[in-house]
């Protein structure tokens, strides 16, 4: 057979890391391996610039020790337009238990501190994540460490931020377990049966035909008492001894009209929904009732049609019976949030064992019951659904047509396969991505129905890299939304060291899916070799930013001049060309302060030390086999293709040196070896050069150099029936790769 020669070219790596691939069904544009590299929607691959402290940054003191810190939480989560003040975008930081408030649309934001600067404790708050909704321009804060929600209130005149508790009220339509069939009448009254008939209507304003309380003028007419099936409403007579009508009751008539067969309504008492036991003393007045309280908390809340929904506690009930809720399983909602009032009203207006009006209304709260749910771990609210993820599965409530109503919804599963990683979930645009046990998965709406779906989206790519994630990492994921890329990053550590208890919010990892290309790319943010700085959480910044103007002052038809000393300054959103919309909640020691990926000397916290620590972008690139399995394969000539970065010269010295260097370190590796030891890898070599010298005129020089594109050739050693190339950079130096061709010759077969 002939000698065989090809040519190809790599013009593009859109596809980004894949792992799940073998080494003969490589797929192209796709990277064996490679972290630091930015992917490009035009196909370019360039470094990550280095994470440093944003421009003009303050470092916050928390007042904590490093103990407190260690082993607590910190992370930061949005309040938009508080108290209705469009120039405000609260970013709150929380640090163990405290919560600190700084202006996002200010351009550096850690020098705009809000509360006076004021750090504002929550009480009980210390290990466990928090999360937070905004309704009505107010932020509402549920934990597993704090007993009651609390909601912050924001006064722009005088720049307070205030706190309280937010006691979630129910109406009790459990009551207490008394002992007694639902039908059988006792003839003594217990203190747990007379709750009862109390929450089930009986109420002592009843006018009786024995001119007594309605229950015990029961007894002493049928010789006992009601019972839970008993409705007091079926022994009602008139009475017209009075210029009024009255509705008396008679026992008589209530026996001949009680049919027995379903107990009666309750929840007549509106009780709290956590410390059952002792409202329901509060409320009745009869103080030998069982404790019933929950001991576990609201950990997850979301906004959803207008009202805010409470879930996530982990049940654990002190001194109730067998009547006692188990809220592992439930949803609280409150009714539709006109007021603030309403954020801990989950009950219905009407009561339940009124004769009169006990209907729900479509702008009732309630609670919601998904039995199989073993805990739920986060509420998102979508377009046209409250999605609820749990341990073992999604579900999604959705209303019919009009929306949720407290008449009106359905519940559906839509996956078994849960989450642990509460943080690690986004929404983007109506498509929701997770974190699993099992893999990434994405959420999206089919477009007949509307219903939601679900599909790996890391079975097929990146599965590989996934299962690497300890566990641990796993769970304590954060995920953010980078809208102007359309991308979503997620944080995580990998390190060997990493614990709950030491500083479970340090991030040194970062997965990135871009959702235009369905490729993902990963980050590693190293830490200095001693008291180094580390990413906490993401920030979403605004695309806009808030300066300030000074306006006149009319006066009838005379404008006072501003420069008479009267003008009035007032803040005035403007649009900024901000390259970077996030920014890293980075924290150093006992302080805070932001970060980005700002530092273009490709350095990691070069601010901090004056030092920084470099690291390497590198990628490794698919296996090419040139169609042919059985010859090896020559490379007379690698042609690389990069953009030009250089744009200046700064004088050190005696000598011009170019400004943003670049360069591309190559190496062949040939027939799928992944070690050194196999003979098969080639040296590795620059191949960003100039063909012909550069003489700049002065440190003013722009570096005129004709081209923007740099191309070399090079010839590679060595041979195989495989390559694939390590493309590395230089420390300190850029890189912008565009693509590869390569010349192949294979001999011919004996």
């Amino acid at each position: 057979m002939a000698k065989a020669s090809s040519e190809k070219q790599h013009n593009n790596f859109v596809k980004g890391l894949v792992t799940e691939a073998t080494a003969l069904t490589f797929p192209e544009s796709a990277s064996v391996d490679e972290d630091n590299f930015v992917l490009e929607r035009t196909g370019r691959r360039s470094r990550r610039l280095g994470v440093d402290y944003e421009t003009n940054y303050v470092k916050k003191a928390t007042g904590h020790t490093e103990l407190q810190l260690q082993s607590s939480r910190q992370s930061l989560h949005h309040w938009n337009s508080p108290d209705g003040d469009t120039t405000k975008m609260i970013g709150i930081v929380r640090s163990y238990d405290t919560l600190w408030f700084i202006n996002l649309l200010n351009p550096s934001p850690t020098t705009e501190f809000l509360n006076s600067g004021n750090g504002l404790v929550i009480t009980g708050l210390a290990n466990s994540d928090i999360q937070t909704t905004t309704i009505n321009n107010n932020v509402v804060i549920v934990s597993a460490d704090i007993d009651d929600p609390v909601l912050l209130t924001y006064n722009s005149v005088t720049d307070v931020v205030s706190q309280t508790s937010i006691t979630i009220q129910i109406r009790d339509t459990w009551g207490i377990d008394d002992g007694l069939e639902f039908d059988e009448r006792p003839t003594t009254l217990a203190d747990a049966h007379f709750y009862n008939l109390r929450n089930q209507g009986w109420s002592p304003k009843i006018i009786s035909t024995c001119g007594s309380d309605a229950i015990n003028c029961t007894f002493t007419t049928l010789a006992e008492y009601p019972s839970n099936a008993d409705v007091w409403t079926f022994g009602k007579e008139a009475d017209t001894t009075d210029s009024a009508t009255f509705e008396k009751y008679n026992p008589t008539f209530m026996d001949r009209a009680s049919t027995d067969n379903a107990p009666a309504p309750k929840g007549r008492y509106v009780i709290d929904a956590l410390h059952r036991g002792a409202s329901r003393i509060t409320k009745s007045g009869i103080a030998a009732l069982t404790t019933d309280k929950e001991n576990g908390n609201f950990s997850t809340i979301a906004t959803y049609a207008g009202r805010v929904f409470y879930s996530g506690i982990t049940s654990s009930i002190t001194g109730g019976d067998d009547e006692s809720p188990y809220y592992s399983g439930f949803l609280f909602f409150t009714q539709v949030a006109s007021a603030t009032a309403a954020l801990a009203k989950c009950y219905t207006s009407a009561d339940p064992t009124s004769e009169d009006i006990n209907d729900v209304i479509d702008t009732d709260g309630g609670t919601i019951q998904i039995p199989d749910i073993s805990k739920v771990v986060r509420l998102i609210s979508t377009k046209g659904s409250l999605l609820v993820f749990s341990e073992n599965g999604v579900w999604e409530i959705f209303g019919d047509t009009g929306g949720f109503k407290a008449t009106s919804f359905q519940v559906s599963k839509i996956s078994s396969i849960g989450t642990e990683s509460p943080r690690s979930i986004v929404e983007v645009n109506g498509t929701v991505a997770y974190w699993s046990r099992s893999g990434i998965f994405l959420l999206e709406q089919d477009v007949s129905t509307g219903r939601y779906s679900s599909q790996s989206i890391s079975l097929t790519t990146v599965q590989g890299f996934y299962n690497d994630i300890p566990a641990l990492a796993v769970q304590n994921a954060v995920a953010m939304y980078e809208e102007q890329e359309n991308r979503i990053r997620w944080l995580f550590n990998d390190s060997a060291g990493y614990t709950t208890n030491n500083y479970v919010n340090t991030y040194n990892r970062e997965l990135v899916l871009d959702l235009t290309l369905k490729a993902f790319y990963p980050n590693t943010i190293s830490p200095l070799a001693s008291g180094s700085p580390f990413v906490a959480d993401y920030i979403v910044l605004p695309r806009f930013t808030v300066s300030t103007v000074q306006e006149n002052i009319v006066v009838g038809n005379d404008v006072v001049e501003a420069g008479s000393g009267v003008g009035v300054t007032v803040g005035v959103l403007t649009r900024t060309n901000r390259t970077i919309t996030y920014s890293f909640l980075a924290s150093e020691s006992t302080n805070f302060t932001i970060a980005q990926y700002k530092n273009t000397s490709f350095l990691d916290w070069y601010t901090e030390d004056s030092t920084g620590l470099t690291y390497s972008s590198y990628l490794i690139t698919g296996y090419d086999i040139f169609g042919d399995l059985m010859r090896k394969k020559y490379i007379p000539y690698l042609f690389m293709y990069l953009d030009r970065t250089e744009d200046g010269f700064t004088t050190v010295g005696a000598d011009l040196i170019a400004d943003n260097q670049s360069s591309c370190m190559v190496q062949a590796q040939w027939d799928w070896a992944d070690s050194i030891n196999s003979g098969k890898w080639g040296t590795s070599f620059e191949c960003y050069r100039y063909k012909r010298n550069y003489i700049p005129t002065g440190d003013s020089d722009t570096f005129d150099y004709g081209k923007n594109v740099i191309v070399t050739k090079s010839k590679l050693r060595g041979n195989g029936k495989a390559l694939s190339l390590r493309i590395e950079s230089s420390t300190g130096k850029d890189m912008r790769l565009l693509g590869w061709a390569v010349l192949m010759e294979a001999p011919a077969r004996p």
